[in-house]
């Protein structure tokens, strides 16, 4: 009958038979499976463990950032000085009323200190306590205004080097003694978001008059040596 294909003989070949491949015949290879799934899975794991690192870095990070404040017996190469301390008590309530209100009343454990060599003396006056570091400039500068006489007159610039983390400003305050004599000073401070710190000449002998000007990048450049002993 046409178009009908006999059963194989007896003894064929295996599984040669109604719908089985003929002789010569090879099975389709196994279907591999695609690798698309495992590289996905690895970059998930990959991203995963970055973004663990990212966060354990900046906990690290935000913890080592507070700071403390303290006033050692030698700061910036210059020693503690005692006897000008007991002496400037005006200079101390100036400068803790600066301080206080450039911090918006925020600072803690304001600590104060007067290190000096040979005629050059600083006052430092700081603490700690919850800070913006990026208002420094405003508000220092609207504290520093509140809290000068008529007779003086102040310019606040912005300083690039805190001399170290945080912001620094420093005001140059210039006061007239005369109609022909004038004497000009800086404060500088800085601050991170833990502590605050200032840093302000004082006068040999405590007289303005027979002291000579101070210009805020050396005030400036003091305040960054005496830093790095005064926080920690």
């Amino acid at each position: 009958m046409s178009g009908w294909n006999p059963p194989p003989a007896p003894g064929g070949p295996p599984g040669y038979g109604y719908g089985a491949p003929g002789p010569g015949f090879a099975p389709p290879p196994p279907r591999r499976s695609s690798g698309a799934g495992l590289i996905i899975g690895l970059i998930i794991g990959i991203g995963l463990i970055l973004t663990v690192l990212v966060v354990v870095v900046v906990v690290v990070i935000g913890a080592t950032s507070k700071h403390e404040i303290n006033t050692p017996y030698t700061a910036g190469g210059m020693t503690r000085d005692y006897t000008t301390e007991s002496r400037i008590s005006s200079q101390l309530s100036s400068q803790r009323s600066i301080i206080r209100r450039a911090t918006g009343y925020k600072i803690t454990e304001v600590k104060t200190a007067v290190y000096g060599s040979g005629s050059e003396k600083y006052l430092f006056v700081g603490g700690t306590g919850d800070f913006d570091a990026d208002e420094l400039y405003s508000q220092w500068r609207s504290a520093v205004n509140a809290e000068i006489s008529s007779n003086v007159s102040t310019i606040t610039i912005p300083i690039s080097d805190a001399g170290g983390d945080g912001e620094a400003v420093c005001s140059t305050v210039r006061n007239r003694q005369s109609t022909l004599s004038t004497y000009t000073t800086a404060i500088c401070a800085w601050s991170t978001d833990s502590s605050f710190g200032t840093i302000m000449p004082i006068p040999d002998g405590g007289s303005l008059s027979s002291s000579n000007s101070v210009s805020y990048s050396s005030v400036a450049s003091t305040m960054r040596r005496m830093r790095d002993d005064i926080e920690d």
